[in-house]
């Protein structure tokens, strides 16, 4: 397994890209690793979302959220 925690980020082409992966690497844990993966918009928008039967937790907290707003 790869990710502990995943955060995403959306840049409006290479430039910017690489300007938040400088940023990064100014940033970087001592233990650890920071891992990047770049992908077009066309890429993004094949993404396939999979989903299983959801825990009760789940479903109780989505309630609970859509109560609250």
């Amino acid at each position: 397994m790869l990710q502990y925690s995943v955060y995403s980020r959306l840049c409006n082409g290479t430039d910017m890209t690489n300007k938040h992966l400088k940023r990064l690497s100014l940033v970087l844990p001592e233990k650890g690793s920071i891992r990047c993966l770049t992908i077009t918009e066309k890429q993004y928008e094949d993404m396939k979302f999979l989903v299983g039967k959801p825990s009760i937790l789940f479903l109780l907290d989505d309630m609970v959220e859509t109560e609250l707003y």
